[in-house]
């Protein structure tokens, strides 16, 4: 009965094991092609937002931003946008926003900073974006170029009209119209990569970015105080004639579609895939078959002796001794 018990865990550890790998070499595939198509050209929108499409299964976003902020600082630029997207979850589409920032450009002390390392946060007016177990009003991402994708995020930030992102959680049994949170402010710092002395990121303690809809006093070398993000502006979905846009749609409300094509990477995934299924095999016929195995063959060993050996006949006709009595 153990050995059958120990069978099913196995068997239980091995399929778990299986759905960690698939994942751990589909994230491979994602990041050769984020090194191939996205690595270099975050600079060129067009480029790089395709990319986004293909690695975070967006269904499309808006070509020209809704917003754009560009930096007026010398020393610390960047541009900022804005887009409308839209993404389908559980068979439904989802209005959505897409804060992204590039064409970063820092000098500290005539000094250009490489790679800087980006820390985007969003503060909603309401406790609306799911971070681990609770709903918060902030939402964060850091971006760090000098990591590959899915090890450190794309430098933007994305945020659905949908629940556990911007969708005003309701009352069981409400009736009221759903509401959803607001931006009320962006937020943009940056690290040149110094960490302290526990290995964390050190980031400037002046802001590269913060803008909302009023007067801030926070130190920032670019500030905007007339930023306000209308949720309307933003759902374009309510202006399809029906769940999804038709071709006239898409072309009316100027959205892009277009993906790469990931299977040029599958051989990521069959090497992966291979070599787990070899250490299976390996692992499986160790446990399970060695012994079974090796009893035959030292059974088989010993019959092959026992044919080869020689026999020893006996005798039919032999001398037989008889007991000698005392003194005869």
């Amino acid at each position: 009965m153990l050995k059958w018990v120990l069978r099913f865990f196995y068997l239980m550890i091995i399929m778990v094991a299986t759905v960690y790998v698939y994942g751990s070499a589909n994230y491979s595939r994602l990041e050769a092609y984020y090194a191939e198509y996205m690595n270099d050209y975050v600079d060129d929108e067009a480029t790089y937002l395709e990319g986004i499409n293909t690695l975070m299964n967006i269904d499309y976003h808006q070509e020209n931003p809704a917003y754009t902020y560009v930096a007026t600082s010398d020393t610390h630029k960047f541009t900022l946008s804005i887009y409308a997207i839209g993404v389908t979850l559980d068979d439904t589409l989802y209005d959505g926003m897409m804060i992204f920032i590039n064409d970063v450009d820092i000098t500290e002390d005539g000094t250009p900073v490489e790679n800087p390392k980006l820390k985007i946060e969003v503060t909603l007016s309401d406790n609306t974006y799911l971070s681990g177990e609770e709903k918060v009003n902030t939402a964060t991402v850091l971006h760090d170029p000098e990591k590959p994708f899915p090890y450190s995020y794309v430098p933007a930030l994305f945020l659905l009209y949908a629940d556990n992102y911007l969708q005003i959680p309701q009352e069981e049994g409400s009736t009221d119209p759903i509401s959803y949170a607001m931006v009320e402010q962006i937020s943009i710092a940056y690290s040149n990569g110094e960490t302290d002395e526990d290995g964390a990121l050190v980031y400037n303690d002046t802001l590269l970015f913060i803008g909302a809809a009023s007067e801030l006093a926070d130190a920032a070398y670019n500030k905007l105080s007339t930023l306000t993000i209308d949720n309307a502006t933003l759902q374009v979905s309510e202006n399809f004639a029906g769940n999804q846009p038709t071709d006239d749609e898409m072309t009316t409300f100027g959205l892009n579609a277009n993906r790469g094509d990931l299977t040029e990477f599958n051989s990521v995934i069959f090497r992966t895939m291979a070599i787990y299924v070899l250490i299976v095999l390996a692992l499986t016929y160790v446990l399970f078959f060695h012994k079974m195995v090796m009893d035959k063959v030292r059974s088989r060993r010993m019959d092959g002796t026992n044919q080869n050996k020689p026999k020893v006949e006996e005798a039919i006709f032999k001398d037989i001794e008889y007991p000698k009595e005392d003194g005869k």
